[in-house]
């Protein structure tokens, strides 16, 4: 009797709690096993396959279906390309009949269309070379107008490159003049203090009653004698200001008169300036409006020569079919030949796929 028996039968076991299973016990299938169990089925649905000759043929028609239809576009995209290469070969055909001035009734009308879009062509063409020209001539003068521009701006620089260096040479003595100036104010000014404070001394000197007269006199002596030093510092100072002054006068007068003068090159060359410009601007929009008309011409003989390639086109493919003996246009037959062959083959292998 198990131990979970003989509890139960003992009484001591609560009937909610439930035995764990012993420790080792298999909690599922094998790994194997799965891979067993799927090998199995997968064999049983190749005996089906193998047994059932409809599905069979099912399975071999869906994937023949999708077989049928990839090479049938495949081929399909092959015959637009050959179709498009023996457009092109219309195209280039008509363009050869054309230069090599082939004519027959079967393309007489086209040959009409193409005669009046050449000579319009050419027309376009004509006043093409007249704009162009004009441009050129336009180009030169402007050229030659700015050439001219600039050699008379340098040559009012050249006239007045002396007179600025005139001014700049008295803008920077005047400049010393009345750092000269300045320095000598403050000598005068340092100069008239001193000998204010030795004329106060001396006073000082002579109404001192406790100074005996010998170190009295040798006192005022000597500031008398540094007075006598500052008064002629003082003269020499206030003789050499006006000097200065004089100077400072005549150099300002010559650096105006030196501006003037660069001031009058400079107008010149303002109003040099101001009339170019305006010219120049002038010839410049000109040229811009006839390089305008220009390119209106060129699109217009675009547009005409697009127009001359469905004639092209026309031609070919009638002469394609009327295949006129001529030499040049033997190779284009024999290439368009083999486009035929191709596209043909193609066709039956379309059909040979439905």
């Amino acid at each position: 009797m198990s131990l979970a028996t003989a509890l139960c039968h003992n009484g001591a076991v609560n009937p909610t709690v439930q035995a764990t299973p012993p420790a080792g016990a298999a909690e599922g299938l094998p790994y194997w096993t799965l891979w067993f169990l799927l090998l199995v089925i997968l064999l049983l649905v190749v005996f089906i396959f193998l047994r059932d000759k409809d599905l069979r043929r099912r399975i071999s028609a869906f994937l023949s279906g999708a077989r049928r239809h990839m090479t049938r576009l495949r081929i399909q995209a092959r015959m637009r390309k050959e179709r498009e290469k023996k457009t092109a070969l219309w195209r280039e055909l008509g363009r050869q009949a054309w230069s090599e001035d082939v004519r027959a009734d079967c393309i007489a009308e086209q040959c009409a269309s193409l005669s009046a879009l050449d000579e319009e062509i050419g027309r376009h063409q004509k006043t093409w070379h007249d704009v162009f020209s004009r441009i050129e001539v336009l180009g030169r003068e402007h050229d030659a107008a700015v050439k001219r521009f600039r050699d008379l701006v340098a040559e009012q620089e050249e006239a007045r490159r002396p007179h600025q260096e005139e001014m700049l040479a008295l803008a920077n003595r005047k400049k010393e003049i009345l750092e000269a100036l300045e320095s000598s104010l403050r000598e005068v000014e340092g100069a008239e203090a001193q000998l204010a404070a030795v004329e106060r001394d001396i006073r000082q000197i002579e109404s001192n009653p406790r100074l005996a007269g010998a170190e009295r006199a040798a006192r005022l002596d000597k500031a008398r004698g540094r007075a006598a030093s500052l008064t002629g510092l003082l003269a020499a100072l206030r003789e050499k200001t006006p000097r200065l002054q004089d100077e400072r006068y005549r150099l300002e007068r010559r650096l105006e008169e030196a501006e003037a003068r660069v001031r009058l090159f400079n107008a010149a060359i303002q109003r040099i300036e101001d009339e170019y410009r305006e010219r120049l601007q002038a010839r410049e929009r000109e040229i811009r409006e006839w390089q305008k008309a220009k390119e209106r011409i060129q699109d217009k003989i675009v547009d005409v020569k697009r127009l001359t390639e469905p004639l092209f086109e026309t031609i070919g493919r009638i002469l394609d079919e009327a295949r006129i003996d001529h030499e040049e246009l033997a190779v284009i037959y024999f290439q368009i030949d083999g486009v035929n062959k191709t596209i043909a083959e193609l066709e039956g292998r379309l059909e040979h796929l439905k």
